[in-house]
């Protein structure tokens, strides 16, 4: 029984890096390049970006947490 669920966890694990192999290492790494950061620390200034994106991420991440949990419930309940 161990082999088996050993044998899953291993794939598992194998297909989440492989997926993870494939996401650029930064997804800034454009923004960078863009003319337009000279002017993004005083656009900053007057528009706090850097917050927007911080309530934005957690906005999401609570968005899918919720929406993750409300299908594992579906997947239970069909049990």
């Amino acid at each position: 029984m161990t082999d088996i669920l050993n044998f899953i966890l291993d794939s598992a694990t194998t297909f989440l890096t492989s997926i993870l192999n494939l996401l650029p290492q930064s997804p800034f790494l454009a923004i960078s390049n863009v003319a337009v950061a000279q002017w993004l620390p005083s656009l900053n200034w007057i528009i706090p970006i850097a917050e927007i994106i911080a309530i934005l991420q957690a906005w999401v991440a609570a968005v899918l947490v919720f929406y993750s949990f409300k299908i594992i419930m579906r997947w239970i309940k069909a049990i």
